[in-house]
């Protein structure tokens, strides 16, 4: 009985602490910018959170949720899976979402829009991120693959400057007085830089981040841990 009750028990507390780990990031404008705020429970109404009832962008960092544009789980609702959503527009709730909640395992979602591909949401400011800017100790740019570039040129046909010439032209092909003919030609170029790689030292410990571009003023913002944020 004992050994029951203990089992009982365990299997409450990891069911608990998966619930617990589940959350997302809801952001203010498209593409994970602006004011943010983190969820990581059932909320019936939003409009004492941080953004009121505006979110343009989601980042569902675990689990499965149900967002509505209406306090109490009401009006147009969507079910996010794990993944970022730059934008809200294709499940239809453009700018406006007032309950968030976690989905049912029991329950068919009829909107359930798709997952952005990619990651580029992990840098960005979630919820109350306190940051601070590091001195950048390196950058190196990795380079993309090279390009061919092509362009046609407009080359005369070789003219027979005699008669023996010219009979040896009309044996070769060629006509006197032709007109001129298009050669195309090509070469390989570099491409442009694919990204950057960016080092710093956040409290003695170097760290790395590929970036889009070499970040401003030679400085990286990052959070309390450390990790990059834009």
């Amino acid at each position: 009985m004992k050994f029951a009750t203990k089992t009982a028990l365990a299997v409450c507390t990891l069911i608990l602490g998966s619930q617990a780990m589940a959350q997302v990031v809801m952001y203010e404008r498209e593409g994970f910018r602006g004011r943010s705020v983190v969820i990581d429970k059932e909320m019936r109404n939003l409009d004492r959170r941080g953004l009121g009832d505006q979110a343009n962008s989601i980042v569902v960092e675990r689990g499965r949720w149900e967002v509505c544009e209406e306090p109490r789980f009401e009006g147009r609702c969507a079910m996010l899976r794990q993944g970022n959503y730059p934008s809200l527009k294709a499940a239809g709730l453009d700018g406006k979402i007032s309950s968030v909640r976690k989905a049912s395992d029991k329950r068919r979602y009829d909107n359930e829009p798709q997952a952005a591909a990619g990651d580029d949401y992990q840098y960005r400011r979630r919820g109350n991120d306190r940051t601070s800017e590091v001195p950048v100790t390196g950058v190196r740019a990795i380079m993309g693959p090279p390009n061919q570039r092509c362009w046609v040129e407009r080359q005369a046909a070789p003219a027979p400057v005699d008669p023996a010439a010219a009979l040896i032209a009309g044996i070769l092909g060629y006509q006197v007085g032709a007109a001129p003919q298009d050669v195309q030609r090509c070469s390989t170029v570099q491409g442009p830089p694919a990204y950057y790689e960016v080092t710093y030292n956040y409290r003695g410990s170097p760290r790395t981040v590929q970036m889009a571009a070499p970040p401003p003023n030679n400085k990286v913002v990052v959070n309390q841990r450390g990790e990059p944020r834009m």
